[in-house]
């Protein structure tokens, strides 16, 4: 007695990778600084006008929502792209925009929370329109929208020294995000204020501001150079573009903030092309994780002592200089750590 042959069982084929072109992440860059863009506009609102602010329905949350739809609508169209070839959930979304498959929602969200906030409690001023729980939820779905492309890149199967245009993606994709970070952090953004060293307590909150400013700054980029080589110019851009929209809100008119980051973000692009850091040259990484702040508060505290809009001493103003450094050098071990020993990866019996 002879049986029926059995069927074979084909492993369904692996779906193709759906990767983004460079211009549709430039598209998805563009369309989150029409976002970013409206979220600066409503902060200078809320910096300049303050207490006039009683409704929701203004001009700038109309910029700010119109940008979230556009780009919300732009990921929709790329993730409806991957549904027409076979991929379903989140990898229906090209590589890395997993991110904007999270935010998208998380945003929305936070705006139908935002309103509902704004109706019982009202309009927030100064500090609290920063921390309010919705407002913290949307900034937490703008940034997982913006980092997309930076992601992208960040997976793609390149070497260090991938593609131009790649590498470019990454570096206006890390700059939203530092931007964002940069607007969320407003009241402690250092190079916004000059320290003055009148007091205990203020002294503290001034070089605590320039403490944490410098780590934000330093951080994108250390992060950029544990996967890439970073092109000429792209600490610039990252420095000037995200210290010029803080320039524009905070203090609009006043150009001195924006030369300085322009300048700055020059050294910093030029001590990365002589130190060449990169994970396989590990000291090189580390001395310039300790350079790179001191490239930015060297001059700018020097310089606003020199011109004698500053009373800080030479020991503070240079020691808290130092310190950014030393914050860099810090920063440099957790983006990247000594290697492990084998034993140490070994589950222990006991």
């Amino acid at each position: 007695m002879t049986t029926a042959p059995q069927p074979v069982q084909v492993a369904p084929a692996p779906a193709a990778a759906y990767r983004a072109t460079t211009a549709q992440h430039l598209i998805t860059i563009a369309l989150a600084w029409w976002l970013l863009a409206g979220l600066f506009l409503d902060g200078w609102a809320h910096n300049n006008l303050g207490e006039s602010l009683e409704t929701i329905f203004t001009p700038w949350h109309a910029v700010f929502y119109s940008g979230f739809l556009a780009v919300a609508g732009w990921c929709l169209y790329l993730a409806s792209r991957g549904w027409q070839m076979g991929r379903r959930g989140l990898s229906a979304f090209p590589d890395g925009y997993g991110l904007a498959a999270i935010g998208v929602p998380l945003f929305g969200l936070g705006g139908i929370g935002d309103l509902t906030w704004h109706t019982v409690y009202g309009i927030e001023v100064g500090i609290e329109a920063l921390l309010s729980p919705t407002h913290l939820m949307l900034f937490a779905g703008g940034s997982l929208i913006v980092a997309s492309p930076l992601n992208a890149a960040w997976q793609s199967r390149t070497p260090r020294l991938a593609p131009l245009n790649l590498r470019w993606v990454a570096v206006l994709s890390a700059t939203s995000v530092l931007a964002l970070t940069a607007f969320i952090h407003m009241y402690m953004w250092g190079l916004l204020s000059v320290p003055q060293g009148l007091g205990w307590v203020q002294t503290r909150g001034e070089l605590s501001a320039v403490l944490l400013t410098a780590l934000m700054l330093a951080a994108p980029v250390l992060l950029l150079l544990r996967r890439f080589v970073l092109p000429f110019g792209a600490i610039t851009v990252m420095y000037t573009l995200t210290n010029t929209a803080m320039a524009l809100m905070l203090a609009p008119g006043d150009w001195r903030l924006p030369g300085v980051a322009f300048v700055c973000g020059l050294l910093a692009d030029v001590l990365c092309v002589l130190l060449r850091p990169s994970p396989a040259r590990v000291w090189a990484f580390r001395t310039f994780a300790f350079l790179l702040p001191l490239a930015v508060w060297v001059p700018y505290l020097g310089g606003v002592v020199r011109l004698g809009l500053s009373n800080l001493s030479l020991e503070l103003w240079l020691g808290v200089a130092v310190m950014t450094g030393l914050g860099g050098l810090a920063l440099s071990a957790l983006v990247l750590p000594p290697a492990l020993p084998v034993e140490a990866l070994q589950e222990g019996e006991g």
